[in-house]
């Protein structure tokens, strides 16, 4: 059997090429012919047909299924396709549910993706026995590269970021209030990713009072005026601004009479504008933790190389899960072909020493069971290295070719 994977990604292909091929379905893929399991695993930065076949013939098929799919030439889809076979898939596959084939290396969602596609395969009967078993190595290396490595626990985006840093200031943000100061992407991002830790409230304030409200409605939050934002320092926890206005929303009186209110509760102001929209001296105020786009940028840059190492050592565990993985392909494999050349040298062994033990005459026990060891010791000295060809070689090609040559040799079926 041979595995066979056919596709295209955010390196090798730019997103509208991507984008033509986003609707390639399982099921067209099963329709191919010579495909005996099927995966296909589609996300805004790869489409990748996954596919168990008895030869290789149906790569053609499955580039001419994705240039019909593209609406394109295949010698301008082409360029951008790349076709893995044998123990490159299964490495690839490693990498890509560990985050090592990222955009942003790490990053956790990729091994949910690929889960899912393999789980629609499952429940539409798609996968056979080669398939089932990649797929739960697959996740089983992942599981282990983000447990072992931590790969994912560092932010790498000025957003991630902010939220770590919020984290680290108050540990549990359940509970929360946040006040989100304009509409910037980066800020409506943050206050995004802060969403997901189960705060009380999100306050919205925007010039344009609409887009408040409508930012606000995304967040089951409450828009409130540009020019009511004071009494809102006195209550909120966390204060995002990403305004495009020249001059502070945010000065230090206004934190010093929030003060009072407070009652020694942390702030935390993150500045996301440019020029800033918070008073730097806010900095100095007891119990207001101020950080600004640079601040964040740098902690993205020290964790963007913290990721790298640990990136290191997760290709370490992948490079080790792969060779496990193909040693017991390779031996699955060979088994069939073992068993009947074991069982054709013991068929030829035991009629043999009949005919022997016939000329011979009546013989004892204990000398019947001595030729009977030694014709097996033979048996199996001879056999010795054959099996472990078959079990240890590691080239596919190379491996068919010794399987055939051995059956030929030996007279099997």
């Amino acid at each position: 059997m041979t595995l066979l994977l056919v596709g295209v990604n955010h390196r090798t292909a730019p997103v509208e090429v991507r984008e033509r091929l986003s609707g390639a379905t399982l099921d067209d893929l099963r329709a191919l012919a010579g495909i005996d399991g099927a995966a296909m695993l589609s996300t805004c930065n790869r489409v990748e047909a996954v596919v168990s076949a008895a030869s290789e013939d149906v790569i053609e098929s499955i580039v001419d299924w994705l240039c019909a799919r593209a609406c394109a030439p295949r010698g301008e889809l082409e360029k951008h396709i790349y076709v893995l076979r044998h123990a490159d898939v299964v490495k690839h596959l490693f990498r890509v549910a560990s985050g090592l084939d990222s955009m942003i290396v790490g990053e956790p969602q990729i091994a949910g993706q690929v889960r899912e596609a393999f789980l629609v395969s499952r429940d539409r009967g798609a996968l056979d026995s080669l398939l089932s078993q990649l797929f739960d190595q697959t996740m089983r290396v992942a599981k282990k590269v983000r447990t072992d490595t931590g790969i994912g626990e560092h932010a790498v985006s000025v957003p991630y970021a902010a939220v770590e840093l919020a984290k680290k200031i108050f540990g549990d943000l359940h509970g929360l209030q946040v006040l989100l100061l304009g509409a910037g992407e980066m800020g409506e991002l943050t206050a995004e990713h802060l969403s997901k830790f189960g705060l009380k409230q999100i306050f919205v304030a925007n010039r344009s009072y609409d887009r408040a409200v409508e930012l606000a409605r995304r967040f089951g939050g409450e828009a409130i005026q540009f020019g009511g934002i004071e009494p809102h320092l006195a209550t909120c926890d966390i204060v995002i601004a990403s305004t495009s206005a020249p001059h502070y929303v945010v000065e230090r009186q206004h934190i010093e009479r929030a003060s009072a209110a407070r009652r020694l509760r942390n702030l935390f102001l993150i500045d996301l504008s440019v020029p800033r929209n918070i008073d730097p001296a806010i900095a100095e105020v007891e119990g207001a933790y101020l950080y600004n786009i640079d601040d964040l940028q740098h902690v993205a840059d020290a964790n963007r190389e913290l990721r790298m190492q640990k990136a290191q050592e997760a290709e370490e565990i992948v490079s080790r899960e792969v060779d496990g993985f193909r040693k017991r392909l390779v031996a699955q494999d060979a088994v069939p072909t073992i068993l009947e050349l074991q069982q054709r040298l013991e068929t030829i062994r035991a009629a043999e020493l009949e005919k022997c033990l016939r000329k011979v005459g009546p013989i004892s026990t204990e000398q019947r069971a001595a030729i009977e060891m030694l014709t097996t010791q033979m048996i199996n000295k001879i056999l010795h290295y054959p099996i472990l060809q078959l079990k240890e070689s590691a080239d596919e090609p190379e491996r068919e070719t010794l399987r055939r040559t051995i059956r030929k040799i030996f007279g099997l079926r």
